[in-house]
């Protein structure tokens, strides 16, 4: 039995386009840029770019999305690449640290014009043991450590070419 990928039924008809977009969390390395190529309508694959506070953050990913005529158009995200940092600034010890991990959610495209869009995502990053371990590490010195979310979240604005 063989079963085709690319049929239409499952991620749609070629399309063959990409977009740009500036925005701010983990789907744009921190504060920065993604580049997405949808060689189907429903598939996109992505890369970021961007200062995370730390250092130089970038993401590896793909899209699902949702076939939509409409304004809002929902999709499935996963990627790969930077989804902590942790921050320490006290008198004895100051320092940044990125952790790299897999990160999954969803998002929705509210389209403005023909040729642009706002992207917004809710995220749930995987956090990395050794970012685990570094935690405990501090609280067992007695630092007062602040939980980030469990969630993420990313917002842009984006260009279609």
């Amino acid at each position: 039995m063989v079963i085709l990928l690319s049929t239409p039924l499952l991620f749609g008809q070629s399309s063959n386009h990409g977009d740009i977009g500036a925005g701010a969390g983990l789907s744009y390395g921190g504060f920065g840029t993604r580049l997405t190529y949808r060689p189907v309508e429903q598939l996109g694959v992505f890369g970021s770019l961007g200062y995370n506070l730390d250092a130089l953050g970038y993401n590896l990913g793909v899209q699902y999305h949702v076939p939509s005529q409409k304004r809002l158009s929902p999709y499935l995200t996963a990627m790969y690449g930077y989804n902590v940092v942790l921050i320490v600034d006290a008198v004895v010890m100051e320092t940044k640290t990125t952790y790299f991990g897999f990160s999954a959610g969803v998002g929705v495209e509210f389209k403005l014009k023909e040729k642009s869009f706002l992207s917004a995502e809710l995220l749930v990053p995987f956090r990395p043991q050794a970012y685990k371990d570094a935690v405990d590490d501090l609280e067992s010195m007695e630092y007062d450590i602040k939980d980030p979310l469990p969630v993420a979240f990313s917002i842009g604005y984006h260009i279609k070419f």
